[in-house]
């Protein structure tokens, strides 16, 4: 009988990322000569949209997004307009960076047959900020845990597989390492609350002893299920009726309004947008969003948990006052633009300087790594 392999057998070291990252170079300037001949975007979503700016910032022509979704095709993102993969245009493409995360390997299996190079989006871009990806990755973790996990999401970044992300897969997201748990005087603050998945495991996490929860929500559905959780909650865990402050916005560097981006898409892939907001004609297109120093006016916060679409950055421009005056602990999404990986820990250690941090990954995908940001 054939023994399993245990994950904690599987070690994912700096130097097998060294390694593919040499080895994937020649690929890396292929691509960056058919940067002046326009290249291509395989995939019109959201890294694709963020891989289209970067390139273009950096010299780079993108003459196509190619997707498989029909009600994209003939559609234009930034400009640039998208085709299906079908499309005869997509022959003569001689670079095709692939941003569909989830999906790399079957896409170069599909166009294998293809005249043009073919490079996954995130591993170009991990060879060409490797030097800040493992300044951080040496500098600003101490536990062997959080390296490992590091060097997982560049492997997968670097080869489309999520085998190394499964290896160091860990369950309890936000509340994975012992200074996140159980402290009962918690004032918490919870942006992306969703239905109120996170809000009802901090409950349990501290027997339902806690200060106060703000939770931050601006989908329509989502925050319509979160008064209900709330509502719950309050009846099963006997909370005092003003413990918990649900709040039909989004979070931001600056109060203003934004615009949804996936208004009628699946619960889970709903976000915001600055573009548009000159046409939206009443609140059913739009919705507020706060500064969270705005908001909580000098009170004070002790955790603040984020996963808000991409905007981890900009939550935290508009909480530099209440991060700098209370030290939160923060459990920071980084998953969803490749230059979360290192921009979101300089930026928390810009603010302050003593945070500590952890990784941790908390899905069996691409996707769901957790920066822990702490004072001791």
């Amino acid at each position: 009988m054939r023994r399993r392999k245990k994950s904690n057998e599987i070690k994912c070291k700096s130097e097998d990322v060294d390694l593919l990252v040499k080895q994937m170079m020649p690929l890396v300037s292929q691509t960056e000569s058919d940067f002046t001949r326009g290249v291509a975007i395989y995939g019109a979503g959201f890294v694709g949209t963020w891989a289209a700016q970067y390139l273009r910032s950096i010299g780079a022509i993108v003459n196509h997004f190619i997707d498989r979704d029909p009600q994209k095709n003939g559609t234009t993102i930034h400009g640039i307009p998208v085709v299906l993969p079908t499309d005869p245009v997509v022959s003569a493409v001689p670079s095709i960076l692939i941003a569909a995360r989830h999906a790399v390997k079957d896409v170069l299996s599909a166009m294998a047959n293809n005249n043009s190079n073919l490079i996954s989006f995130d591993g170009y871009y991990v060879v060409k900020n490797y030097e800040k990806l493992t300044f951080v990755r040496d500098n600003y973790f101490n536990d062997e845990r959080s390296i490992e996990t590091y060097n997982a999401i560049l492997l997968a970044m670097l080869t489309g597989s999520v085998e190394s992300c499964r290896a160091v897969m860990e369950k309890d997201m936000y509340f994975a390492i012992p200074e996140f748990s159980g402290t009962f005087d918690e004032i918490f603050v919870d942006a992306g609350a969703f239905v109120g998945d996170t809000i009802e495991r901090f409950i349990w996490e501290n027997l339902g002893t806690f200060r106060h929860i703000y939770a931050f929500e601006p989908g329509r559905k989502q925050f319509s299920s979160l008064q209900k959780r709330i509502l719950r909650l309050s009846n099963e865990w006997a909370l005092e009726q003003d413990c918990i402050t649900a709040v039909k916005a989004g979070l931001a560097s600056e109060d203003g309004r934004m615009t949804y981006s996936f208004l009628y898409d699946s619960p889970l892939r709903h976000g915001l947008i600055t573009e548009n907001l000159e046409n939206t004609k009443n609140d059913l297109d739009s919705v507020e969003v706060y500064s969270l120093d705005s908001f909580l006016k000098g009170n004070a916060v002790t955790f603040i948990k984020a996963d808000v679409e991409g905007m981890e950055m900009d939550l935290l421009r508009g909480a530099q006052t209440t991060i700098r005056r209370y030290k939160p602990k923060m459990a920071l999404c980084v998953y969803h633009y490749p230059s979360d990986l290192f921009e979101v820990a300089e930026f928390v250690r810009s603010i302050v300087p003593e945070y500590k941090f952890s990784l941790r990954q908390h899905a069996p995908i691409f996707g769901d790594f957790v920066l822990y940001c702490y004072c001791e």
